[in-house]
């Protein structure tokens, strides 16, 4: 063990270093780690996230299993340079990411060093954006290590605090304290786009599209045409340019840092930069190669050095405007969200707060969270159980019907995943089966799906519960915000006890969770890091800054959820198409066999038993057992449980 890792007193102890930062590093949505095998000498063991110090080196995973991530994690590597260029490098990317309005935490190793960045409260980045960025910083930096932000399902990046592969310890840089305060304040939102702006966005050319990944076209994001084509109003940005980028543009002079390596590179920067911010070619062209224009002696005298007159540098710079509006396009702005866009609206109310939805549901659906809090205690599946449950009270109060006070609904899984925060339908059966065989279950599976009739449930009562005035106060029947598929279902009893019922003590808000204070703790800390609840003082939680509406927005669940629309259709559509060639036949076959087979009918004894039947009148009320209460419940009866009269014969 060397000096620079040795472990040091206090907060700075490795296992309390990881401990509290390795779970804000991990992807949203990932329980566990991944390991190092000497045998690979690669990080392909997979171990659980606990708060104990591994025993091996350990990496936090980068992206979650949607390929989306909230950090922007550089890896220095010594074998590429030695120690003093992975120190130069990683210098030259602190200072260009906290320039781009970024915070920066680092620790180091004996083998190199990490820089980690959070993203905005709210801000995540595809996989694609991300690797092509650190390929930008790569040209540029001779130490970085691009392949761990090219994986979205393994790639990973081993915690401060994490023993060391050479031995030793990952030491943080800097106290325990200004990383949490770090990852609680994040970066600034537009840090993604100034950096890319910074470093020369169009040096690599942009990533092929996946196979059956629909083309971006720049004309989707920009109104005028030829020399005055711009950004839409939606897209453009408004913060002004970087301090290097406009004194190229002014003046022509290439900054100390190592941003571009040419002045081709500088100029793209400039022209991306300028078409951020609403500028056209005519506009650009106003300002470098008009005679006294702002940007001559700098972007126009660039051009004009290298082209043999105005015309041709015209041309030069239409075309380059042509190459990075395409960059752009294609590889940041399909990744933002609008300046203006809509309010989300799928998925949840987004912002209500005390009950919603008939006292008589709420009471029902209290009392089966309360059945689901014993029966799956301890267990993650818990949370699933809950959309479920939630989401089928939804659909019986839009589409469902009473029966001396029990609701039933008929629902398909599919139409249920809908609701649960785009759960997949897979997981949305698996429930559903197993609470069809769990004795005591509040749920009771009444008809069997058939043709284009879905299932249908009952909602009844669980066995041996008994819910209070406030825990049914505490429910609300409404569908379930798409933006919990990215924060984490897990997470949603925490903040919703927070936003709608103004619950702001631990050990009030843990107990009517249902949650253990370490487990509490854990959630109201990432709550908190998404930007949906603070810690205004010691022991109190409250509201956020951040709605689910906006991080739904900065994740574009609508489109996944119209994705998911989409192919639902299509299934049902198959399935009406099989049903019309499959089913019909087989009716028709099954009406002709018992046509051919029924005994011949006598016209004569036919006409006779019918003369006799309205000669003599319908019977007497005491002919019938059941009395109008009886019929009643009966019908109840048949309706909940899909029951049929079986007639006997008379004795």
């Amino acid at each position: 063990m060397t000096a620079a890792t040795a472990p040091t007193a206090g907060l700075d102890r490795p296992e309390v270093v990881w401990r509290t930062l390795a779970p804000l590093l991990n992807a949203s949505g990932r329980r566990s780690v991944r390991v190092y095998e000497a045998e690979t000498g690669r990080f392909s063991g997979v171990a659980r996230l606990t708060a104990s110090l591994p025993a091996r080196p350990a990496a936090t995973y980068l992206y979650t299993k949607g390929g989306r991530t909230q950090l922007l994690a550089l890896d220095f590597d010594c074998s590429r340079g030695g120690r003093a260029a992975v120190e130069a490098d990683l210098a030259s990317a602190a200072e260009w990411i906290t320039r781009c309005g970024g915070v920066v935490v680092s620790d180091r190793s004996p083998g190199g060093a990490h820089l980690l960045c959070p993203l905005a409260i709210g801000t995540t980045a595809g996989v694609e954006e991300i690797s092509h960025l650190v390929a930008l910083l790569a040209a540029r930096l001779p130490t970085l290590d691009k392949s761990p932000n090219t994986n979205a399902a393994t790639g990973c990046l081993s915690a401060p605090g994490s023993p060391a592969k050479q031995g030793g310890y990952r030491q943080l840089v800097g106290s325990l304290s200004d990383a949490v305060d770090a990852f609680t304040t994040r970066s600034h939102p537009a840090l993604l786009p100034r950096l890319y702006e910074l470093v020369g966005a169009v040096r690599s050319a942009a990533p092929a599209p996946a196979a059956g990944t629909p083309c971006v076209a720049p004309a989707d994001y920009c109104t005028g045409d030829g020399d005055e084509r711009r950004l839409a109003p939606v897209w453009v940005r408004d913060d002004p340019f970087d301090p290097d980028i406009l004194q190229y543009a002014q003046h022509g002079i290439l900054p100390s840092q190592r941003h571009w390596d040419t002045a081709s590179e500088a100029r793209m920067a400039v022209i991306t930069a300028a078409i951020a911010r609403g500028h056209s070619p005519h506009s650009i062209a106003a300002l470098a190669l008009a005679p006294g224009g702002p940007w001559h002696a700098g972007l126009g005298a660039s051009y004009l050095r290298h082209c043999r007159s105005s015309n041709a540098a015209a041309t030069a710079m239409r075309r380059d405007f042509e190459k990075s509006l395409t960059w752009l396009c294609s590889t940041v702005l399909k990744h933002r969200s609008r300046q203006h866009k809509k309010k989300y609206s799928q998925g949840g109310k987004g912002g209500g707060v005390g009950p919603c939805g008939p006292h008589d549901l709420r009471r029902w659906l209290a009392a089966a969270m309360l059945w689901a809090d014993g029966v799956y205690h301890g267990r993650r599946r818990r949370w699933t159980v809950h959309s479920v449950l939630q989401t089928l009270a939804w659909n019986a109060y839009n589409a469902g019907t009473q029966h001396n006070g029990t609701w039933t609904v008929g629902v398909g899984g599919r139409n249920l995943s809908l609701g649960t925060a785009l759960l997949s339908p897979d997981a949305v059966f698996s429930v559903l089966r197993e609470l069809r065989e769990l004795d005591g279950a509040p749920l009771l599976h009444t008809v069997h799906h058939a043709g284009v009739n879905p299932d249908q449930y009952a909602l009844t009562w669980p066995a041996g519960i008994t819910v209070n005035a406030a825990a049914v106060a505490r429910t609300r029947i409404e569908p379930i915000h798409d933006a919990w598929s990215v924060v984490g279902e897990h997470l949603r009893r925490i903040y919703e006890l927070v936003a709608y019922h103004g619950i702001t003590t631990r050990a009030e808000l843990y107990a009517a969770a249902a949650m253990s204070p370490g487990v509490g703790d854990e959630a109201v800390t990432t709550l908190q890091i998404a930007g949906l609840l603070t810690r205004p003082s010691r022991g109190v939680v409250a509201a956020g800054s951040v709605s689910l509406d906006a991080i739904a927005a900065a994740h574009d669940t609508d489109a996944a959820r119209q994705k998911r629309i989409t192919h639902y259709q299509a299934e049902r559509q198959q399935w009406r198409t099989w049903l019309v060639g499959n089913v019909a036949d087989h009716v028709a076959a099954s009406a002709q066999a018992a046509a051919l087979n029924a005994p011949a009918v006598d016209p004569d004894a036919e006409r006779a038993f019918w003369t006799s039947a309205m000669i003599h009148g319908p019977p007497d009320d005491d002919a019938h057992p059941c009395t109008d209460d009886d019929t009643q419940a009966l019908h109840v009866v048949l309706a909940t449980l899909g029951g049929r009269i079986i007639p006997t014969p008379a004795a």
